[in-house]
């Protein structure tokens, strides 16, 4: 009843490789258009010219320097509140990296009577002036596919309005409505994992992944969280080795989730877990994801709508019918051997040169890897 290991290695290996693609993020500056808070208070003084013929400096709308740590008070439709310089043990929604003057710009556009640069500009100016110092100032410890994006942030208006030309380029954590959200401690000492808690639900769309409650379109529910680093240590363990572990680990947690192996098998979903690439791993991340999914041939997810312990449907159906199979032996017999559960339906995300074409998305297959 089950596949050989010969056929569920090649499927892993395959499966990996395309959907590593699709979903892997990058270090590449955002485009989030983020200007500091109106209200918040100046944290350095206003420096003033002897001379008075000459125009006073405008005043910084924060002293913070590289290493220092931001916080602030989200308010309805933008309207955030309290920015102030916090120690980086607390909560705080941005690390600054590096500070920088668009005032001295090697161009007129950031002249006293220019406005503030857009979306568009915003991000070009990032990958100019933020992506190489971040990097520096991390000493390479950034996860290119971990929850922290490289970002600036600008002055508020009426501070740009002034004259105050600076912009601090640093790291945050961004959530699905590129909201800032609060963390602890300094990135670089972080695990950077982009993984979510046991219950979520997770979308694909496109090349990102998005949170969102089970009862809306999801892609996989997740019914895990895995710390790598209580079975590896030292050097990236490459991903045939993390394959093999979060085999059997995530299609146990699959069985547990569900209330069993029968359970498993009538809800024709597939066990599927994320892994861990070398530069993510160099850069401190040691966390993935176990997770419920059903994969149609080609490569692609479907639809699922639900909470999967309870209703829920697979592209608008409910989970088809399963036909009679003989008792498995106990699960966790043969673990190593056996990989997976060969009631688990659906090749999720088989794509792939080396794919076993020949499986069906109703058909009964083990589960599938794809990189974090």
């Amino acid at each position: 009843m089950t596949l050989s290991q010969a056929t569920w290695t090649k499927r892993m290996r395959s499966t990996t490789t395309a959907l590593l693609a699709a979903l892997c993020g990058g270090v590449g500056a955002g485009a989030f258009l983020f200007n500091a808070p109106e209200s918040g208070t100046p944290l350095s003084p206003a420096i003033h010219s002897k001379s008075k013929a000459a125009d006073p400096v405008p005043t910084a709308f924060t002293d913070a320097q590289a290493g220092a740590c931001v916080n602030w008070m989200p308010g309805p439709k933008g309207a955030n509140t309290d920015f102030a310089t916090v120690d980086c043990a607390q909560n705080h929604r941005f690390e600054v990296a590096t500070r920088e003057d668009l005032g001295t710009y090697p161009t007129s556009e950031f002249g006293p009577e220019s406005r503030p640069p857009g979306k568009a500009r915003q991000e070009k100016l990032t990958n100019e002036l933020c992506v190489g110092p971040t990097l520096k100032y991390l000493k390479g410890k950034l996860d290119p596919e971990g929850r922290y994006s490289i970002a600036p942030i600008l002055p508020p208006k009426s501070a740009w309005a002034a004259g105050d030309r600076t912009m601090l380029c640093g790291v945050m954590v961004i959530d699905e409505e590129s909201r800032a959200v609060e963390t602890r401690g300094l990135a670089a000492q972080q695990d950077q994992s982009r993984v979510s808690k046991p219950d979520t639900c997770v979308l694909v769309k496109g090349n990102t992944t998005t949170e969102t409650t089970c009862d809306r379109p999801h892609s996989w529910q997740v019914t895990k969280l895995v710390d790598l680093s209580k079975t590896f240590s030292g050097p990236w363990p490459g991903v045939e080795k993390q394959n093999q572990h979060l085999n059997k680990v995530c299609t146990d947690a699959a069985r547990e989730y569900l209330g069993g192996d029968d359970a498993l098998y009538n809800s024709t979903l597939a066990p599927f877990w994320t892994t861990l690439q070398k530069q993510s791993w160099d850069a401190g991340s040691r966390s993935v994801n176990c997770a419920l999914t059903f994969g149609k041939s080609g490569g692609s997810f479907a639809t699922l709508q639900g909470d999967v312990r309870q209703s829920f449907t697979i592209d608008g159906q409910p989970p088809a019918k399963q036909p009679k199979r003989n008792p498995l032996r106990k699960p966790g017999d043969g673990a190593g051997s056996t990989p997976g559960n060969a009631g688990a339906a659906g090749t999720a995300g088989q794509a792939g040169p080396e794919a076993d074409t020949g499986a069906g998305a109703n058909q009964a297959t083990d589960g599938a890897v794809v990189g974090n």
